[in-house]
């Protein structure tokens, strides 16, 4: 009965369920799943997360979640890489980016997911700014403009990658906790 209807007929979660079994019916080593829990509730949302991580293990295929949503990632990932203006700001273990993050674009994702403990009329942290043009030149870091902890430096000079240790790495001259 469900596989005669239209797209528009179907929840959001069943439409879901059928773009993933499109993506794995040739069964393909990385599964690259952009925002897939995007307008779903979050009983559906972690319903259709449980299928991903079921189907990754039961076929041992990578799967790469492209998300805003660091909630989503926390229990279904292995590693994360923080994206901000097109490169790579962070990346590290997840729980070693959750207990151990250097960059404040982590940070900022981090304090902007929804809380239950936020008091009642409490508004939810936003990153101030706007995000940079993808095709204009660039100097310097990417965030900087929207960063508060940003000095000249960072306007003026672009950072590399830095090696934190544990598999933990960061793009930012003044990264959270030090050096």
């Amino acid at each position: 009965k469900q596989v005669v209807k239209y797209p528009h007929q179907l929840s959001g979660g069943m439409r879901q369920r059928v773009m993933i079994a499109m993506a794995i019916a040739c069964e393909p080593e990385i599964l690259f799943a952009d925002e897939p829990t995007t307008a779903l509730d979050v009983t559906v949302q972690a319903q259709v997360l449980e299928l991903m991580g079921d189907l990754r293990q039961r076929l041992g295929m990578a799967m790469v979640i492209i998300t805003h949503d660091l909630g989503v990632v926390a229990t279904h990932t292995d590693k994360i890489a923080v994206m901000y203006g097109g490169e790579v700001v962070e990346i590290a273990p997840t729980k070693e980016l959750f207990a151990n993050m250097r960059h404040p674009y982590t940070e900022a994702l981090m304090k902007s997911i929804p809380r239950l403990d936020r008091a009642p009329g409490e508004r939810m942290p936003a990153i101030a700014g706007t995000p940079p043009d993808p095709v204009a030149d660039r100097v310097g870091c990417a965030f900087a403009p929207r960063c508060a902890y940003a000095t000249d430096k960072c306007h003026k000079e672009h950072p590399e990658l830095t090696d934190a240790g544990n598999g933990h790495a960061y793009r930012c001259f003044f990264p959270l906790g030090g050096k």
